[in-house]
């Protein structure tokens, strides 16, 4: 399946686009410019279709809908592709003031702010984009988003809910997806922007250690780290089990080392069990360790 002019999907073509164009920033400072160059051309061209031929990819591809529908609409990927497009013609030494004026127009007449129960994942691209323009324009008004987002995290308000043991909570699947995110955000604005009495690195360090173990249940939800890790994270390589054999207790035959899982399904630290079946808190995906990765990253700097 793929998005057409016919069947657009202007959200996943310019947040393909902000991949891009971020990886371009990468090769380029590591001194690739060849294919720096290719990954501009490559994101300037998808980011031209995503904006001319508009509509939710999910609206496109029907199958989706029922997993991975597109709730925000496409005008946050836009935005995103386009703030992330700034930086990457900068980068190669033009000017991104067009890209960035889209960014921050769309932020502004379309996104209207940020909801702070809730944060960065894989269908809502807005906090990021926030983060990006409060960084590159400085507008006083968008830091100001940032901050009431990040400060309902570290006080637990706005439909932010902080269990005993320190976690932030906002939804049963996969809250630790949700927490890893906004971890890596936190460490980014508190790195790059403002970290008002060190909360927001804290906020960071906090999420993360509790993810390690740090926690009541004294448990890793990363799997293979730790001495006490998910045994069973709900994986089709890794379980090396047939349907017969799905529901046992017994442990998967394969240690799918680094996988976060997806962690309390409650604003409770004993809301969780270690079962194959129990995919709303034992699945993993590739963005539950995008986020966790990154806010590892952060704290990881010397």
């Amino acid at each position: 399946m793929a998005v057409t002019p016919e069947k657009p999907g202007s959200d996943v073509a310019a947040a393909s686009a902000a991949a891009l164009a971020s990886a371009s920033i990468l090769f380029r400072q590591s001194g690739d410019q060849s294919y720096a160059d290719t990954l501009l051309d490559a994101s300037e061209s998808l980011y031209a279709f995503a904006d001319c031929y508009r509509g939710k990819y999910s609206d496109s591809i029907e199958a989706v809908q029922s997993f991975y529908n597109s709730w925000s609409g496409y005008d946050d990927e836009l935005a995103y592709g386009a703030a992330w497009l700034a930086r990457a013609v900068e980068a190669d030494g033009g000017d991104g003031a067009s890209y960035r004026a889209t960014a921050l127009d769309l932020y502004q007449n379309e996104i209207v702010g940020l909801n702070n129960g809730w944060t960065h994942n894989w269908d809502d691209a807005s906090y990021a984009t926030a983060v990006l323009l409060a960084q590159d324009i400085g507008d006083a008004g968008i830091l100001e988003d940032v901050r009431s987002w990040l400060d309902s995290w570290v006080e637990g308000t706005n439909g932010v809910q902080i269990t005993d043991g320190g976690l932030r909570h906002i939804s049963p699947w996969g809250s630790l997806r949700y927490a890893a995110n906004t971890a890596m955000m936190a460490g980014e604005v508190a790195d790059k922007l403002i970290d008002p009495e060190g909360r927001y690195s804290q906020l960071a360090s906090e999420t993360i250690d509790y993810i390690l173990g740090s926690n009541p249940r004294q448990s890793s939800y990363v799997v293979g780290y730790g001495d006490n890790f998910p045994l069973q994270p709900h994986h089709r390589a890794a379980s090396g089990v047939g349907w017969d054999a799905f529901n046992s207790d017994q442990p998967n035959e394969h240690v799918l080392y680094g996988a976060l899982v997806g962690g309390p399904s409650a604003a409770d630290d004993f809301a969780y069990t270690d079962s194959r079946s129990d995919y709303i808190s034992n699945e993993v995906a590739i963005d539950y360790n995008a986020g966790f990765t990154g806010a590892l990253a952060f704290l990881a700097q010397a």
